[in-house]
C-alpha cells in the first residue's frame, strides 16, 4: 500500500511539473504571430573589483586580473595563475511582432535607464537589424510610426510557486506601451525582465511569462488614461548560478477582454 502511494505521489509531482513546463491547459490564441527579438549584451563587469581583491590577497600585491580573448585571467608578472570564463549580461532587447500578417510591432527596450530609447529611431534600427533574415511583410510599417507611449519598471509579481526566493527571483524589469498614430490602431505591451533562477526553474519559462506579463498588464492598467492592451510580449534573460552565459526567452500573448491571456505558439 505504502509503495503505491509512493508510486502516486511521484507520478503526481511530474504530472504537475509537467503542466508548469508546457504552461499546459493555457488558451493558445487562434490569430497567427511571427516575432524575433535580438538581445543587447554588454561586459558583465561586476565582479572584477572583488576578483581583483581576492588575487592579491591568494598571490601578492602584484596580481591582477583583466580581459584576455573571451577570459578573464589573473596574472603574476608574466605567468597565467588562473582564469575565469568571460560572462556577457542581457541588458536590452529590440525586435519585432507581427500579428496574422496585418500588423507589426517594432520595439526596443533597456533596463538602464539611462539607455533611453529614442522613439524616432526605433522603426529605423528594427528594419535596419532584421532586414533580410525577417518575412518582408514583417517590416513594413508604412507611414504608422509605433513609438512608446508610456514605459516604467514594474514590481515583481508572487509567481505563487512553493520556491525559495533564491530559486527563482527577479533582478530587473521594464516595460513599454507600444502604440501608434494611427486610428483603430491596436497596442502591445513589451515587457522585459532579468530573472535570477535555478537551473530547472528555467525550464518553466513559460509559466514564468503567462504570470509577468498577467503583472505588467495590471500595472500599466492602473496608470492614469491607460486601457487593456491588445497584446502583450515577455522578454526573460535567466541567469541560473554557475551558468557562463544568461537564457533568453520570448513569449507573445494576446490578451481577450477579460484579460486572459492567449500564447501564440
Amino acid at each position: 500500500m505504502l509503495k503505491k502511494l509512493v508510486v502516486m505521489a511521484v507520478l503526481s509531482g511530474l504530472v504537475a511539473y509537467g503542466l508548469l513546463l508546457t504552461d499546459w491547459p493555457a488558451p493558445r490564441s487562434q490569430h497567427t504571430g511571427y516575432f524575433a527579438v535580438a538581445p543587447s549584451q554588454k561586459a558583465d563587469l561586476s565582479h572584477l573589483d572583488d576578483w581583483n581583491r581576492a588575487a592579491k590577497a591568494k598571490y601578492g600585491p602584484n596580481a591582477s586580473t583583466a580581459m584576455h580573448g573571451r577570459k578573464w585571467v589573473t596574472v603574476v608578472g608574466d605567468k597565467v595563475v588562473d582564469t575565469r570564463p568571460f560572462a556577457w549580461s542581457v541588458y536590452g532587447f529590440s525586435g519585432v511582432f507581427m500579428v496574422s500578417r496585418v500588423e507589426s510591432f517594432p520595439f526596443e527596450l533597456s533596463l538602464d535607464p539611462r539607455d533611453a530609447v529614442d522613439p524616432q529611431q526605433t522603426a529605423a534600427q528594427v528594419k535596419t537589424r532584421f532586414a533580410g533574415t525577417v518575412p518582408a511583410e514583417a517590416l513594413e510599417f508604412g507611414s504608422r510610426e509605433w513609438r512608446p507611449a508610456l514605459c516604467h519598471y514594474p514590481k515583481p509579481p508572487d509567481f505563487g510557486f512553493p520556491l525559495p526566493s533564491s530559486a527563482l527571483s527577479v533582478d530587473a524589469s521594464t516595460i513599454c506601451l507600444m502604440r501608434s498614430g494611427a486610428e483603430g490602431s491596436h497596442t502591445a505591451l513589451i515587457g522585459f525582465a532579468r530573472v535570477d533562477a535555478s537551473f530547472w526553474v528555467r525550464l518553466l519559462s513559460r509559466r514564468v511569462c503567462r504570470i509577468l506579463s498577467a503583472s505588467w498588464i495590471e500595472s500599466m492598467m492602473s496608470r492614469p488614461d491607460s486601457r487593456r492592451p491588445d497584446y502583450v510580449a515577455c522578454m526573460l534573460a535567466t541567469k541560473a548560478e554557475g551558468a557562463e552565459h544568461e537564457a533568453v526567452t520570448a513569449r507573445f500573448f494576446e490578451v481577450r477582454e477579460d484579460r486572459t491571456l492567449a500564447a501564440f505558439d
